[in-house]
């Protein structure tokens, strides 16, 4: 079996479609990544929107290049690599196959910064639960505290009378 050209030309098409947006979606998680640490709650909202559309764009570009194998070979369990091995000539076969060599590699790092991406997030998650639980506790005389036993006990704090005290003014 022998592709034609135009079907060649469209997988190209295609590959190098969904290798810029994994390029976009690389710049955009590490945007997203920067405005978490900035503490920039308006940027970090629109980025996330921007990076969902991309990982729409790539299912899209998927399902094309799923429909083009298809269409070309009768069934679409063939993945585009082995269609490729199978159906280019050396020329073609070589081009094609360093687009999803580069694909496959930034797939592999959206992986990683993704992975990245949600430690800096649970971090920033564990740092804003601790500091609510502070306020909380300081602002209760009685907490509740669970202890090793399973079985809860009221912890009290020493509070002074809120009345002309620091925090009874604020």
């Amino acid at each position: 079996m022998k592709l034609d050209a135009g079907t060649i030309r469209s997988i190209e098409k295609l590959l190098s479609a969904e290798l810029a947006e994994y390029d976009k979606y690389l710049k955009l998680l590490e945007q997203e990544q920067a405005a978490v640490v900035k503490l920039d709650a308006d940027q970090v909202t629109l980025i996330g929107a921007q990076r969902g559309e991309a990982v729409e764009n790539l299912q899209r570009l998927k399902e094309e290049r799923s429909k083009i194998i298809a269409s070309a070979v009768g069934n679409d369990t063939l993945r585009a690599s082995e269609l490729i091995q199978q159906a280019c000539g050396p020329g073609d076969k070589k081009r094609l196959m360093g687009l999803i060599e580069k694909i496959r590699d930034r797939a592999k790092q959206v992986e990683a910064k993704s992975r990245e991406f949600n430690q800096v997030l649970s971090y920033s998650l564990g740092l804003v639960n601790g500091e609510l639980s502070i306020l909380w506790s300081a602002s209760q005389p009685v907490s509740r505290v669970y202890n090793s036993f399973g079985s809860m006990t009221n912890g009290v704090q020493p509070a002074p009378p809120r009345a002309g005290s620091l925090l009874g003014e604020a």
